[in-house]
Order: structure tokens, then sequence, then C-alpha cells
């Protein structure tokens, strides 16, 4: 993680063809200036992630080999100080409505007090090829995460089956200040 957010948008190419990508930075939720992370990762910045994920794991070859198949990686992350409360709302159904409408299939809805979390994925011969997160923290915080590629079902499912064990991203945030 702390290779995916040093390296920033440095790595990144426009690959917006893929079946797996899906536009999340035109939500229009969150501004440049709104943004306290922007990672935006393909190609050989995200097999230098895998390798950093391998050598600071040792044993998580699973989360490993999950990056390894991507070929881009893309989180916003900030607090949305020109978009007001109706404005996130319709961007949020905006996107999923388009997400839904597109052969993304939405596998996880949480909706409770003020905070909303969306997970879809896109399916393509058996394999995945794209997961979309959108998550909307009482209107104070928006993540907003496209990894696209190819995911093998079997290893994303011992990712999340072991996902308390993964280093925390806030943890990583913290050491580089």
């Amino acid at each position: 993680v702390m290779v995916l957010a040093a390296a920033g948008t440095s790595g990144a190419q426009v690959n917006t063809s893929h079946p797996g990508y899906y536009p999340i930075e035109n939500m229009g939720v969150l501004a440049k200036g709104d943004l306290e992370v922007d990672i935006d990762l393909s190609g050989a910045m995200l097999q230098v992630a895998a390798g950093a994920i391998q050598a600071e794991n040792g044993q998580d070859e699973d989360l490993a080999q999950l990056v390894a198949g991507l070929e881009r990686i893309r989180v916003q992350v900030g607090e949305p100080q020109g978009a007001d409360a109706s404005t996130i709302a319709h961007s949020f159904e905006r996107a999923i409505s388009t997400m839904e409408g597109s052969g993304w299939n939405r596998i996880l809805r949480v909706v409770d007090e003020g905070e909303q979390v969306f997970l879809f994925a896109r399916e393509n011969a058996g394999r995945i090829s794209g997961l979309t997160a959108l998550i909307n923290d009482e209107n104070e915080e928006i993540v907003l995460v496209n990894l696209v590629g190819d995911i093998d079902p079997v290893v994303l499912g011992k990712v999340i089956a072991k996902a308390d064990q993964l280093p925390n991203l806030a943890q990583f945030m913290e050491v580089g200040e």
C-alpha cells in the first residue's frame, strides 16, 4: 500500500475500454481539491506493488497474486467540499443505475444511518474483470475504488477470508505523516 500511495498517478495509463473499468472520477462528488488519497496505478507500477506486498507480508502470496492479475487500481478518498447531500445522493443513484444497467452485479448494499456501502462486480467467462466500491460516510467522507483486471474468484475469496489480518490503509497513511 505504501508503494501504491507513493507512486500516485505516475504510472497510470488510461484504459477505459476494459469491461472492468468504471469512471469513478466522473461521479462528480469529489473535486481534485477534495482528494486526500488519489491512486491510479497500472502496468509496471502494479507489478512493483505486487512485489512489495509479497516482500512485506512474506506469506501473503494470495494478495500479491491478486494485485499481479490487475491491470489498473484506482482509489479516491476525500471530504466532499463542493457537493451537498442531495448532489452526493443523486451521484450515487446515477452510478448505481448505470452500473446495474451495463452488466455489473451489485453484490453488497449496506445503508445504515447516513452510511452507504455498495460493492459491484463485473464478471466475464467465470472470472471477475472488475470490482467497484462506492462508500459514503455520512457525506463527510467518500471512498471510491475501481479494480480492473483478471481477478481469480478463488484468490479473491482467500484474500477476503483473511482481510482482518491484512495491513490497514490508515496505518500506512499515518506512517507517512
